[in-house]
């Protein structure tokens, strides 16, 4: 059962804008879902950067769920922006700079053809992206004081980006172990506020300092920039929007994969039909008849899940699923969860798909990326 104060934390992160891009490297996902245009998805919403990401793959539908409505009207937007705004120029401007000349009316046009919930969230935030959008919600405050407090930004990152990877482990040790490591700021780490700013509720937090052996939360926080660091920081969107605050404008791949021209040119006119539920998994899950979907895409919810709620989760993706649908997750632990649960059976793990997406995951944040194969 899930504790009560896992509880509490669902109820006031479900409330707040935490974050504005999805931390799990989309372009993983897009690799090695396989999705096609006979393909049904149900995903876990987040910042929405995958689920947009989509509709240049043209699949018959994608049912988005989330309890957080601040994500779920982000994603909304994103999605409607991908598929209705012709100039690249003014797309890019919108979700990539994450603001816009025009807000107002742009915003206003956008969620025209949405559900009535989402047209009136935005209707009360037109002004939420006359300045940059990245700058908002309570991780982007965060990693502002982070920057403020350690000096770091666009142009360490670009040094940084120069150097070895045993330099970036220093630098790492000399511009921001001493500053996590004060006294306050390490008090600050360990706060609910700052689990809810990282979107970690309680049960993932015992499970990432399990998996690191024990260790506290300021040493996992610099363990996890380390292994950032080992990545091509140049085109890591990840690094930049924690360390800079916005994407590197000078790459064309340093962005998400659905904001990239390419995507933005399959997107357009996308004949996907995209629901969007402001409700528990769960409720979708159970309102759904057999051989609904064929891809199920779930973030990192079964952390946030005790044993009994992920078998639960397991066994309603079992009965609505299509017979060979892949399901996917993102967990801190190094061990599978299926294979924990003794569910190899019916989910079979593709484990050559898993490893190469583990290690190409520039997100970092996660020990294993597991990718299934739905068996009846």
């Amino acid at each position: 059962m899930t504790s009560i104060r896992d509880r509490a934390f669902q109820r006031v992160f479900g409330q707040l804008l935490v974050y504005t891009i999805l931390f799990e490297d989309a372009e993983v996902d897009e690799r090695f879902l396989g999705i096609d245009e006979d393909s049904t998805i149900l995903g876990i919403s987040g910042a929405g950067c995958r689920i947009a990401g989509h509709l240049s793959q043209r699949p018959r539908s994608v049912d988005a769920v989330d309890l957080n409505t601040h994500h779920l009207a982000l994603t909304a937007l994103k999605v409607s922006a991908a598929r209705c705004m012709r100039s690249y120029a003014s797309f890019y401007e919108l979700v990539g700079r994450g603001s816009h000349p025009k807000s107002r009316e742009t915003i206003q046009e956008l969620v025209a053809p949405l559900p009535s919930w989402i047209q009136s969230h935005w209707s009360k935030r037109t002004a939420l992206l006359t300045k940059p959008i990245f700058e908002r919600g309570l991780a982007a405050r965060s990693f502002q004081l982070l920057r403020k407090l350690t000096g770091i930004d666009a142009n360490w990152l670009r040094w940084l980006h120069g150097e070895s990877i045993e330099a970036r482990h220093r630098a790492i040790d000399e511009w921001i172990e001493p500053v996590v490591r004060k006294p306050w700021v390490t008090a600050a780490l360990k706060s609910p506020l700052s689990l809810l700013a990282l979107g970690v509720n309680y049960a993932q937090c015992e499970r990432m300092l399990a998996t690191e052996g024990g260790i506290d939360i300021v040493a996992m926080i610099l363990a996890y920039l380390k292994r950032v660091a080992g990545t091509d920081l140049n085109k890591n969107w990840i690094a930049w929007h924690v360390v800079a605050g916005h994407y590197n404008h000078e790459e064309p791949d340093a962005v998400p994969p659905f904001i990239r021209r390419d995507r933005h040119e399959r997107s357009l006119g996308s004949p996907t039909k995209t629901t969007f539920h402001r409700r528990n998994i769960f409720d979708v899950l159970g309102s759904a008849e057999r051989n609904t979907w064929s891809h199920y895409t779930l973030c990192d919810a079964p952390d946030w899940m005790s044993d009994a709620t992920q078998r639960r989760l397991f066994q309603e993706i079992l009965r609505t699923s299509r017979d060979g649908a892949v399901m996917q997750y993102r967990t801190v632990e190094r061990d599978s969860i299926i294979v924990r649960h003794g569910l190899e059976k019916h989910f079979r793990p593709l484990a050559e798909t898993s490893r190469a997406a583990t290690a190409l995951d520039r997100s970092r944040l996660f020990s294993h990326v597991g990718f299934y194969q739905v068996v009846h």
